[in-house]
C-alpha cells in the first residue's frame, strides 16, 4: 500500500478544492434550475416543496486515503424515486491530500411525460464527475416498457452521449489498460428479458462510437443472449452467449479482454475504479475478476492480470464466447430457506461451469481459442426496492480446476480460485 507524505495546506489545494467545489454546486445548481422551470411540469411542481436527504460517506483507496465526503438525493416528496427533478450527487475530500483532492458526481434525471407511464419511464439525464482521477460527462436518454409491476419482464432502450479522460495514472492498478486523451463518445444499448414456460431469456444488443484522443474514430457492436431453464425443483441451467466486434484506432480502455470487462467499464465500479479499494497485490495476481460484458472467462482472470502488470496485454478486436452453469442443491441453501423473512432475500447458490472463447488477437492476424471448468458458489442478498427493482449484491467464488490452454509454468489440471462480485449469468 503507498504511504503518501504528510503535507500542508497549500494554495494549489485550496484552489483545486474551490474550483472543484463551486463547479460540483453549479452544476447541481443549474441541473434544478432547468428541472424547477420545465414547462410541461412546472405548475405540479410548484405545489410540491422538493426535498433533499443527505448522508456521510466514507471509501478507501491507495491515492486518496480515507475519502470523506457526503452524499445527496433531491426528489419531489411521495415519488419514491421515480418523479420529476430526481437528483444524484456526492462531494468528497481525499484525506491524503493528492494533486487533486476534491471529487464530486452528480446526476439530474427528469421524466418525459409524454413517453411516460406506470414503471414504463422515458428519461433525459445529465451527468458531470470527476472522481479517482477520471473524467466523465455527458447527456442521456432512456426508455424502458413493463407490464405493471412485473420486473421479470421488460424492454429497455438507453443512449448516453459525452467526453471522457482518465488523468492520473496513479489510481490505476494496469495503467497499459488506459490512454490519457480525452475521448468523445456516443452509445446505445438496447434489452429485452421475457419470461418463458420454463425460465427466463434476456437479449442485449450496444454500439458504441467516438475519437480516440478526439482524433481517430472507432466502433463497436455486441450481442448478448441469456437463457434460464428450470430443470427441476433445485437444479436450474444458465446459457450465455455473447460476441463483438470492434473497428478503427479503439483506445485501450474500450478493448476486449477474455477474462474481465473491458477497463473502461471498471470506472463504474467502486471496488475497482481506484487501487487500492480491493488490495493490489490481489489485483495484480489475478485474484479477483469484474465481470461484465465481455467474455467472462473466469480461468484466466491470472493470466490476464499478469499480462496486465508486464505491459503485453492480450486485446482482442473480435470474439465469440460462451458460458454455461448448472445449479445443483446445497445444504446451506436449504437451511437459508428456513430463516424467517431473511430467507426470502439470501441464497447460496452452488453450480458446476464451463466457458469457451474463441477471439481476435488485436492488431494481429492471430485467433486464440480457450476454455475452462469448475465449480463455484455465489452468496446473494437481494432487498428489492419499493417499486419491486432488484436490489442488493453478489459475492462469487469460482475454482476453475481445468484450462484448455494454461501458461507455460502451470498445468491443465488445478485448483485455483478467482473471487468476483456479480454473476457472470445473472437473471
Amino acid at each position: 500500500m503507498n504511504k503518501r507524505p504528510a503535507v500542508s495546506v497549500s494554495l494549489f489545494f485550496k484552489t483545486s478544492a474551490l474550483y472543484f467545489t463551486a463547479c460540483f454546486f453549479l452544476i447541481s445548481g443549474f441541473m434544478l434550475y432547468a428541472g424547477f422551470f420545465n414547462a410541461a411540469q412546472a405548475q405540479s411542481f410548484s405545489e410540491k416543496p422538493y426535498e433533499l436527504r443527505f448522508a456521510p460517506d466514507l471509501w478507501y483507496n491507495d491515492v486518496d486515503g480515507i475519502r470523506v465526503g457526503i452524499r445527496m438525493r433531491g426528489q419531489v416528496p411521495g415519488t419514491f424515486d421515480d418523479g420529476p427533478h430526481r437528483l444524484d450527487s456526492g462531494l468528497w475530500l481525499g484525506t491524503w491530500l493528492p494533486s487533486s483532492p476534491v471529487s464530486y458526481y452528480v446526476k439530474y434525471t427528469n421524466p418525459i411525460p409524454s413517453i411516460s407511464g406506470f414503471n414504463s419511464e422515458g428519461s433525459y439525464s445529465l451527468l458531470s464527475s470527476i472522481r479517482t482521477g477520471f473524467h466523465r460527462h455527458g447527456a442521456g436518454f432512456d426508455k424502458r416498457w413493463q407490464p405493471g409491476f412485473n420486473e421479470d419482464e421488460f424492454t429497455q432502450l438507453a443512449v448516453f452521449g459525452g467526453v471522457y479522460r482518465h488523468f492520473d495514472s496513479e489510481y490505476l492498478v494496469f495503467p497499459a489498460l488506459w490512454q490519457d486523451e480525452w475521448t468523445p463518445y456516443l452509445s446505445l444499448t438496447a434489452e429485452r428479458q421475457q419470461l418463458t414456460h420454463a425460465g427466463f431469456l434476456y437479449y442485449r444488443a450496444a454500439a458504441v462510437s467516438g475519437l480516440t484522443g478526439g482524433k481517430e474514430f472507432f466502433t463497436g457492436l455486441q450481442a448478448e443472449v441469456r437463457k434460464s431453464v428450470e430443470l427441476g425443483s433445485r437444479l436450474n441451467l444458465r446459457l450465455r452467449a455473447t460476441g463483438g466486434v470492434l473497428a478503427g484506432d479503439s483506445p485501450p480502455e474500450q478493448r476486449y479482454i477474455a477474462s474481465q470487462a473491458a477497463a473502461f467499464h471498471w470506472m463504474n465500479s467502486g471496488f475497482f475504479r481506484a487501487k487500492g479499494t480491493i488490495p493490489v497485490p490481489w489485483l495484480e495476481s489475478g485474484a479477483f475478476q469484474l465481470t461484465g460484458n465481455g467474455p467472462n472467462l473466469r480461468g484466466y482472470a491470472r493470466r490476464d492480470a499478469k499480462q496486465a502488470g508486464n505491459g503485453t496485454h492480450f486485446f482482442y478486436d473480435a470474439y465469440t464466447a460462451f458460458n454455461a452453469e448448472i445449479d445443483y442443491p446445497n445444504p446451506i441453501d436449504l437451511l437459508f430457506e428456513r430463516i424467517p423473512i431473511l430467507g426470502d432475500f439470501l441464497r447460496l447458490r452452488s453450480y458446476l461451469f464451463t466457458d469457451v472463447f474463441s477471439g481476435s488477437v488485436y492488431d494481429s492476424d492471430s485467433t486464440e481459442n480457450l476454455a475452462d471448468a469448475g465449480a463455484g458458489f455465489a452468496l446473494s442478498l437481494n432487498i428489492p426496492d419499493q417499486l419491486g427493482r432488484p436490489r442488493g449484491f453478489i459475492l462469487r467464488f469460482d475454482a476453475p480446476v481445468w484450462l484448455s490452454e494454461p501458461d507455460e509454468d502451470d498445468s491443465a489440471f488445478k485448483l485455483r480460485g478467482v473471487v468476483s462480485f456479480g454473476a457472470v449469468i445473472g437473471f
